[in-house]
């Protein structure tokens, strides 16, 4: 379970570094999940707004990682040829 989670959290399996966006999304992903679910069972209450602003944090942390992962391979396949 260990070795899943760091894999999913490194940023690149070579250099053995974790990625700040990818945690960070992730995190705030499990907080909408919470806070989506504590509302749904009127436990409390989310202002729609706050809700909507985690939602686009958390994607928009977990998107920039995965874009910057996918510009870096075109960028070099470009500078090879």
């Amino acid at each position: 379970m260990g070795k899943f989670v760091n894999d999913i959290l490194q940023e690149d399996k070579l250099d053995d570094k974790y990625s700040s966006k990818k945690t960070m999304g992730i995190a705030a992903g499990i907080l909408v999940c919470i806070a989506f679910i504590g509302d749904g069972f009127h436990w409390f209450t989310v202002n729609e707004n706050l809700f909507n602003s985690m939602l686009i944090f958390s994607g928009t942390m977990l998107g920039v990682s995965t874009f910057r992962h996918f510009a870096k391979k075109s960028s070099d396949s470009a500078s090879a040829e």
